[in-house]
């Protein structure tokens, strides 16, 4: 082996000091640019919990189930959900509901013979025999097996007896048979199909589509006596070709198909009766389930007050499925495909600035990196697809996030931080989750309570929590509150 010369033997021990002191200058460069939050990225994540289904306005299904269950009436189960309403009775008028528009043929046939008519012009069409509608030129054009027609008005179908059966499906995507006559008229080119039928006959095709006839016989009188307002009042009010939709834009109706004899018992035995304010049917809102409380219309909707239609409690709306529901966890990208221009920046959180008498949502603050903008509950459940406007948006972040590749030299420290709107008590902690070798292990981290200015004079609480650590190992973690939890995160440790 070669001598080394005196001066390079010299040189061996300065070098190797030099490597020392440069890998202490390097960790401590590590250490500076770990605990530097400006340095690094945040990444969010969301999970949405709430209570109920529908627009809380009015009539709580479930809950009218529950009551009925624990001993109430009918009326006594409606005067609970319509505040200082009365009760009156009203006939059996004729109800147009609209089945279904925008199309280029309407067929229906029926077990017996039925008729066509258009004006002074009528003809009978022999049972079994598909009749075919189309307009073209300004002209209703019918086939009926080798017999044809052309009328210059809307046509009306009427059965010998029984009922015409539907070929084409309606809104409700139903075909089959419906009580009273279909009138198919011209609408923008195209054809609208009109089903003409008492009101009580409609009813009979609406309370099994709306509740399950196996309900008990006083929350299917209520929900019989709440639909039959809401058509009869539709009825007065129209000013068109029709009252009602057969969907749920109105109520849902599905014709002969869907009636039941246990229904069917309970239209009769309250038969022309109607909750009324000020002698007139109410405006009798109805939907699922509240989560324990109803809302008033002009908080649930951006409208105006009705006296009747006000915040109550429902004690027994927890027979319901969807009395609380969640949690669901979406992403920042997720949440702002649905929401759009509404969000300016990176998402940050979705905020209740407003409740109405109940915890619903009234406005909310969408809070982004570049800015906040508001949303009224109802067009936020819209734009979300939300089950209610009861719901809570919990987000939790994470810094530095995964996408910064966060890695450290051994014996360095980083500074794991984030925040959590909204904010939680005083005091209370969130879980450090950590897992080095294939287990999650959790720690205690303590929060602080902050307050974020937002425009228009809103205040958003979170919680803020950080803490400083020197992992020996490559080390994920993430932080958790309940059943919310951060984005996962890695800090990768060389040695």
């Amino acid at each position: 082996m070669p001598h080394l010369s005196r001066e390079r033997r010299r040189s061996v021990p300065a070098t190797r000091a030099h490597r020392r002191l440069f890998a202490g200058l390097l960790a401590a460069t590590t250490l500076l640019i770990a605990v530097s939050a400006a340095e690094a990225s945040s990444q969010t994540s969301f999970t949405i919990t709430g209570r109920g289904w529908g627009h809380g306005i009015g009539m709580s299904q479930w809950g009218a189930y529950g009551l009925a269950k624990h001993g109430s009436t009918y009326k006594e189960i409606l005067r609970h959900y319509y505040t200082g309403i009365g009760f009156m009775k009203v006939g059996d008028p004729t109800i147009r509901v609209r089945l279904r528009s925008g199309l280029s043929a309407v067929k229906l046939t029926c077990a017996n013979d039925f008729t066509i008519s258009s004006g002074a012009t009528d003809a009978t069409i022999t049972a079994g025999t598909t009749a075919t509608t189309t307009y073209s030129g300004g002209a209703y054009r019918v086939v009926a097996g080798a017999r044809s027609w052309s009328f210059t008005g809307a046509v009306t179908f009427a059965p010998s007896k029984g009922q015409l059966s539907l070929l084409t499906s309606t809104d409700m995507r139903q075909a089959g048979r419906h009580r009273g006559t279909i009138r198919v008229v011209n609408s923008g080119g195209s054809l609208m199909m009109i089903n003409h039928v008492p009101l009580e006959s409609y009813l009979r095709g609406v309370v099994p589509r709306e509740v399950s006839p196996s309900w008990p016989k006083e929350s299917l009188k209520a929900q019989a006596c709440a639909a039959r307002a809401f058509a009869e009042r539709a009825r007065r009010n129209a000013r068109g070709a029709w009252d009602l939709y057969c969907d749920t834009r109105s109520q849902a109706y599905s014709g002969v198909g869907w009636e039941d004899a246990r229904s069917d018992a309970a239209i009769l035995a309250t038969a022309g009766v109607v909750p009324s304010y000020r002698d007139a049917p109410i405006a009798a809102f109805y939907f699922d389930c509240s989560g324990g409380q109803t809302e008033n219309i002009e908080l649930a909707w951006e409208t105006s007050a009705v006296p009747y239609l006000k915040a109550v409690n429902d004690p027994y709306d927890s027979y319901a499925s969807l009395h609380t529901w969640g949690p669901l966890r979406k992403t920042p990208a997720e949440l702002t495909a649905s929401l759009g221009s509404a969000v300016k920046g990176s998402l940050r959180a979705i905020y209740r600035v407003k409740s109405g008498k109940s915890p619903r949502i009234v406005k909310a603050a969408i809070i982004g990196s570049a800015g906040t903008t508001y949303l009224h509950g109802s067009a936020l459940r819209v734009k979300l697809g939300l089950n209610s406007t009861w719901v809570t948006f919990k987000s939790m972040s994470v810094a530095p996030a995964a996408q910064d590749k966060h890695a450290i030299a051994k014996g360095a420290a980083v500074t794991l931080e984030g925040r959590v709107y909204p904010a939680l008590a005083a005091g209370e902690n969130v879980k450090l989750m950590a897992n080095r070798d294939g287990t999650w292990r959790g720690s205690s981290v303590a929060t602080t309570r902050r307050s974020q200015t937002l425009a228009g004079g809103y205040v958003a609480k979170y919680s803020a929590y950080s803490i400083t650590l020197s992992p020996g190992e490559t080390t994920q973690y993430f932080f958790a509150s309940g059943s919310a939890k951060s984005p996962t995160t890695k800090v990768t440790v060389s040695p």
